[in-house]
């Protein structure tokens, strides 16, 4: 039986809705299906526009299944995840080549701030039992409740508890995947616990990287808000482009910063390249078919562009002081000397939380009106900005 948005509209008339508050992470007793009036949300028809990186179908049998795509294996699976609606039952056996969650989750460890700000612009935050560094949480709300003890911080990559996972047991671990299958998530795994992998820092463009929302929608039954709130985002984001329609001087622009001996630059086909594309600016790696960073020599970087017009985000820096602590050789770049250097700092507190990493992937049109500010501020002559700072 397939379903689609006329049944999906339908059913909603004719039958009531479960509602599933979020548990804490004590509460580990699981309803039984009997419990468990059967969620119609789930069966929300959710589709992609942008993002590359994972798929969603609804099969016969009543199970959705999710597929996350290896972004460094064309064609490859990283992860296969088969989605059983919390009160309903399955047609036949459960496929073996895939993770069984059984959802709404009701509680999800969130190991990096962009699944932070995600499950916030869902309105599922309330869910979030354990986070990778509380200190590094800009959410106000959030960081009461690691104070109040009802978030736990596991620690990340290397330095995650396994053993406190496991004691706070959630229904859901999110980690950001990179290259392959850890061991420690394969062990979190066999302990019973599923492991979901938001690879959305790969996508090549801001849209792309925010409709990653319909992926964690769909372990909580939220693909009809997720795909509300999306359209919302892509239309926003499409009306500041219409505003560059008659841009003819393009500013031109470097980026990165140097680190332990090199230069890590946006490539070409990456996330700041394309805010830059669609900013009208003049990026010397435009060209360039690297997704991710580049990794270049300093000596590289000022042949190349050091007469740049404008420097985007050199690391953390908040002063022009703290860029020149940093590298000496900063100074010799004339985004430095002109003062035209600009950070993602301007939201980031003492102790290092910085909400362009939680809310700024969710916002990818206010990113672009900063963007939009810094190349061309005669367009939004009233507009201050929001992530980035000028360096003073």
């Amino acid at each position: 039986m397939k379903f689609v948005k006329p049944i999906y509209q339908s059913l909603l008339l004719l039958l009531m809705l479960g509602s599933f508050a979020c548990q804490s992470g004590q509460q580990k007793k699981k309803e039984s299906i009997a419990d468990s009036p059967q969620d119609l949300a789930f069966y929300y028809p959710s589709q992609l526009k942008y993002a590359d990186g994972f798929e969603i179908k609804i099969l016969d049998n009543g199970l959705k299944q999710v597929i996350v795509w290896d972004p460094w294996n064309s064609g490859e699976i990283f992860q296969k995840y088969y989605l059983k609606n919390r009160g309903s039952k399955v047609e036949g056996e459960v496929p073996t080549d895939g993770l069984l969650v059984e959802v709404p989750i009701r509680s999800i460890a969130a190991l990096s701030s962009t699944q932070i700000g995600i499950l916030s612009f869902l309105g599922v935050q309330d869910c979030i039992v354990a986070v990778s560094l509380p200190d590094r949480i800009y959410n106000e709300e959030l960081n009461k409740k690691v104070q109040e003890g009802h978030i736990q911080g596991v620690g990340h990559s290397e330095s995650l508890n396994f053993e406190k996972i496991v004691d706070i047991s959630p229904e859901l671990v999110m980690v950001a995947g990179f290259m392959k299958i850890t061991e420690r998530e394969t062990k979190l795994m066999n302990a019973g616990l599923p492991v979901a992998y938001n690879i959305e820092w790969m996508e090549s463009s801001p849209l792309a990287r925010a409709e990653w929302a319909k992926f964690i929608a769909a372990f909580f039954n939220k693909e009809e808000r997720a795909d509300f709130l999306f359209q919302e985002l892509d239309q926003k984001y499409k009306d500041l482009k219409s505003l560059l329609l008659e841009v003819e001087s393009k500013p031109n622009v470097m980026a990165g910063y140097n680190f332990k001996g090199t230069w890590y630059m946006p490539g070409g086909q990456s996330y700041l390249a394309q805010f830059l594309r669609d900013g009208k600016a003049d990026y010397f790696w435009f060209s360039d078919s690297t997704s991710g960073s580049k990794p270049l020599s300093f000596e590289v970087v000022f042949d190349k562009q050091g007469d740049s017009d404008i420097w985007f985000g050199p690391g953390q820096a908040r002063s022009l002081e703290d860029l020149k602590a940093l590298d000496e050789r900063y100074s010799l770049f004339k985004p430095y000397k002109t003062g035209k250097v600009f950070c993602s700092t301007k939201r980031m507190k003492d102790r290092g939380a910085n909400d362009w990493f939680e809310s700024g992937v969710m916002q990818p049109d206010i990113v672009f009106k900063d963007v939009i500010k810094i190349l061309h501020p005669e367009l939004l002559p009233d507009y201050e900005l929001y992530y980035y700072q000028q360096l003073k």
